[in-house]
């Protein structure tokens, strides 16, 4: 039983980490301990074949400890936001599948309701993050979300733009646009069916279809306003010209 295996639920981890975070540094990555943690119970020891603080009920030879490095290359994260985000889900009862977690010369555990308390370490793990988990077969199995990914799921606006104007120029987008913003109805046939190529009843008078008439109102308007503005140049550019003319033929003063 020389074979060990990390615990699929610190394998779901680490891969979520991964995807939140491609490019990330994994220097100080690991699982499985070096001589100095065989030495003495870690986490980071097989618990079947090494010394561990405690065992499962399983004859799988499981690791329970994954270490991260800090340095994530991600915009807008680090490791403070990743630990922020896997304890507040353990404290709100969301997740309990960690026993604890350190980071930064502190530490969260399951045993004091995942508040922070001060590591005193020999590795105040500044460089990674470690993360244990519990012994048990149904946490250690569970392989679901770890809510990083969710809570990167930030909109930016490059993204909203783009969204929203493949969005305007679907179908669905104009007609939603059109009803918005000209209070239109595409109106209903006698069955009560919507009409999907036009108005059935464009008469202003169609009680199946109450909002032709303030659409066709607003068109009036703007039709009116256009040939209202159309009519008031020409009569400006008209008043301009019998000025100029009125002013040409003005006689001149006679000289004194």
């Amino acid at each position: 039983m020389a074979s060990w295996i990390l615990v699929p639920c610190l394998v779901s981890l680490r891969n979520e980490v991964n995807r939140l975070a491609p490019s990330r540094r994994k220097d100080s990555d690991g699982s499985i301990g070096d001589t100095s943690h065989a030495a003495g119970a870690s986490d980071h020891n097989p618990d079947e074949t090494g010394n561990t603080p405690t065992k499962d009920s399983d004859r799988i030879n499981e690791v329970h400890a994954l270490d991260v490095d800090k340095d994530l290359r991600k915009a807008g994260w680090n490791m403070a936001r990743v630990v922020q985000v896997i304890v507040t889900r353990h404290r709100q009862g969301r997740d309990d599948r960690l026993d604890y977690v350190i980071w930064d010369r502190r530490i969260w555990a399951r045993s004091w309701g995942w508040t922070a308390r001060a590591y005193n370490g020999d590795n105040p793990h500044t460089g990674h993050a470690h993360f244990s988990a519990r012994y048990n077969t149904a946490q250690e199995s569970n392989t679901r979300p770890w809510g990083l990914l969710e809570e990167d799921d930030d909109v930016t606006k490059t993204e909203f733009t783009a969204w929203m104007t493949e969005w305007a120029r679907s179908s669905a987008g104009r007609d939603a646009l059109a009803t918005a913003v000209l209070a239109y109805d595409p109106g209903k046939d006698a069955a009560g069916k919507v009409s999907a190529a036009a108005v059935v009843n464009p008469d202003d008078d169609a009680a199946s279809n109450p909002t032709v008439r303030p659409a066709w109102a607003l068109y009036r308007a703007i039709v009116a306003s256009n040939v209202g503005q159309d009519i008031r140049g020409r009569v400006d550019r008209l008043q301009a010209s019998v000025d100029s003319l009125l002013q040409r033929n003005t006689p001149s003063a006679p000289p004194s």
